[in-house]
C-alpha cells in the first residue's frame, strides 16, 4: 500500500509539473539558473542567434523581468568582447533561446566572437550592432527567482506521501 501511495504521488508531481519537460514548450517559462550570468545585480541570458525584434529570424520574447540592457548595464557588466564570450561559453555554452526565441532553440557563440551583438556598445561599430543575425542578450535586475510550480507541486506530493505513510506506520 506504502509503494502504492508513493508512485501515485510521484505520478500526480509529474503530471502537475507539465510542460517544463517538453521539447519545444519552453518559450515564456523562467530559464533555470544554470543558464543566467550574474555580474553585480544584473542578470544575464543569451536569448537567442538573431536581433531581439526581428520577426524573420525570431522574435524575442520578453518575460519573468527580462529586457533590453541598456549601454550603461553592457558596460557595467562586461569589458569586452571576449569578457562576454568566457562568461557565456565557460563550462559550455549558456545558450536560453528556447525559453525566448520563437523560432531558434540554439545559440551561435562564434558571432559573438565576430563582434554580432545586437544592441550591444560591446560591438565593433553599427553594422555589427544592427545586423539582423546579431546575437541577442536580455538583463535584469537580480533578485526575481521564484519556484517554478512544478517544483513546488513535486515538493507537495512528497510531503503528502510521507504524511500518509507516517499515518498507517
Amino acid at each position: 500500500m506504502n509503494r502504492l501511495i508513493s508512485k501515485v504521488a510521484a505520478i500526480a508531481a509529474l503530471t502537475l509539473s507539465g510542460h517544463a519537460f517538453a521539447a519545444g514548450m519552453l518559450l515564456g517559462d523562467e530559464p533555470p539558473s544554470n543558464l543566467i550570468v550574474t555580474r553585480d545585480d544584473l542578470e544575464w541570458v543569451y536569448a537567442g542567434p538573431c536581433a531581439g525584434l526581428n520577426p524573420s529570424c525570431g522574435t524575442v520574447s520578453l518575460h519573468d523581468g527580462f529586457g533590453f540592457a541598456t549601454d550603461d548595464q553592457w558596460l557595467s557588466s562586461f569589458s569586452s568582447i571576449q569578457d562576454l564570450y568566457s562568461a557565456f561559453t565557460s563550462g559550455g555554452t549558456k545558450c536560453a533561446a528556447p525559453y525566448f526565441n520563437n523560432v531558434y532553440n540554439h545559440c551561435d557563440p562564434t558571432d559573438i566572437l565576430g563582434g554580432y551583438i545586437w544592441h550591444s556598445p560591446l560591438a565593433p561599430d553599427s553594422t555589427h550592432r544592427n545586423e539582423p543575425a546579431a546575437e541577442t542578450f536580455l538583463v535584469r535586475t537580480g533578485g526575481h527567482a521564484v519556484p517554478e510550480p512544478g517544483t513546488l507541486a513535486l515538493v507537495g506530493a512528497a510531503l503528502l506521501g510521507l504524511g500518509l505513510r507516517r499515518r498507517r506506520a
